[in-house]
């Protein structure tokens, strides 16, 4: 069974990647299909892991662009602590530095997720779901792609945003993969706090991994809360998903300190494992990788899903520029332009998260006096700190 029609862009995967690609290739006028293997249902429920991210001030441009305003959907950031619990360098990241009014926002994934769906839904395009991509192939000027329903379509490009495990990937793109274990866990958890956060978001380098405390909305009755991603060795995190909820406030004031006052609530905890990964090739024959199918890095920085934004907006500036000059941007010209605007960025944040998170999780008294050093350096040169503050916001 076919569709019976010819897409400028096929997209498989409708995460928040996916979809802020969607949202911007039907912006181009392009005509576009958009495949999703979870069920309308799931996609809807709760997210089992209350994961949250940082959205960045670039990412929030990008976003608002597409007619999705963050500012409706989570808590601003203005300013960011750094410090290294080991001893006492430490970093002030102010978005007034850096020209702008905010580092972002933090916000629920599955909640800008539904967003970006339901901007889909108004703009008149209707995401497949329950509908995974089972096979593709390129064949000349067309990939050539089936349904899990049977249902055969043909695109100029297919898009691929599935996240990590991507089988597409494993398909299309036969290229090297850089795997790397952390050996952490990472634990996710909205907590109530005595203090208000005041837009900051909180980093702490401890000696089993980064705890990061992050400025989160009030709650129905107007009580403040945070959002904590408290990445600790295997072992570790083991202990503390063990123990009962206060056993675990009581541990989490103790690594943290008194900046919030003290962790008064706590609502479901989850974990899950740290690693990173990087593909040494984005690009097919007639299909390109974004978002996490193309890179994953540690959630320290809260930088991933903000490379897979700005992944979507290059490959949309790709494609509207190969249009311009009537190419066929499913071409391997075309798509080595996107390659390489990418791919760099990507690695380099990869690996210098990868070696942040080993830097400041090594005990060394050598390196202890390095890491404060830096930190200190890093407070003074005020280029080098608008720098760091422009990186962060994704600008």
């Amino acid at each position: 069974m076919s569709d019976n029609a010819r897409y400028d862009l096929v997209i498989s995967g409708a995460g928040m990647v996916g979809a802020s690609l969607a949202l911007a290739a039907q912006q181009a006028g392009l005509r576009i299909a958009v495949f999703e293997k979870r069920s309308a249902a799931a996609c809807a429920a709760a997210d089992p892991f209350d994961r949250a991210s940082l959205i960045a001030t670039g990412s929030m441009h990008f976003l608002s662009s597409l007619g999705v305003d963050p500012a409706l959907l989570g808590s601003a950031v203005e300013r960011m602590r750094v410090w290294d619990a080991e001893d006492s360098g430490g970093i002030h990241l102010d978005a007034e530095e850096g020209g702008e009014d905010l580092l972002g926002y933090i916000i629920e994934n599955r909640r800008l997720e539904q967003a970006l769906h339901t901007a889909l839904e108004e703009s008149g395009l209707y995401i497949r779901y329950g509908r995974e991509i089972t096979g593709a192939a390129p064949d000349g000027k067309a990939m050539y792609i089936t349904d899990a329903s049977g249902t055969q379509s043909r695109g100029t490009l297919l898009a691929i945003a599935e996240g990590r495990q991507s089988p597409l990937r494993k398909a299309l793109i036969q290229a090297p993969i850089f795997r790397e274990s952390y050996g952490q866990d990472a634990i996710t958890a909205t907590v109530w706090i005595e203090k208000p956060h005041r837009h900051i978001a909180y980093q702490r380098f401890l000696s089993t991994g980064p705890l990061a405390v992050l400025p989160f909305s009030d709650d129905a009755h107007g009580r403040a809360r945070a959002s904590i991603v408290w990445s600790a060795k295997q072992a570790r995190a083991r202990h503390l998903m063990a123990l009962d909820d206060a056993r675990f406030l009581r541990e989490l004031h103790e690594a943290f300190g008194p900046q919030l006052g003290h962790f008064q609530e706590i609502g479901r905890r989850s974990s899950y494992p740290l690693s990173g990964l990087h593909s040494s090739r984005y690009i097919g024959e007639r299909s390109v990788l974004l978002g996490d199918t193309a890179h994953g890095v540690h959630p320290l920085a809260g930088l991933g899903v903000n490379l897979g934004f700005r992944d979507a907006e290059q490959l949309i500036a790709a494609i509207t520029t190969a249009r311009e000059h009537h190419d066929d941007w499913g071409e391997a010209s075309v798509l080595r332009r996107y390659q390489s605007a990418r791919r760099p960025d990507n690695l380099v944040t990869v690996l210098a998260c990868g070696a942040l998170s080993h830097l400041f999780s090594n005990r060394s008294r050598g390196l202890a006096r390095l890491r404060d050093l830096g930190m200190l350096g890093t407070g003074v040169i005020s280029p080098v700190k608008r720098f760091l503050i422009r990186q962060a916001m994704g600008l």
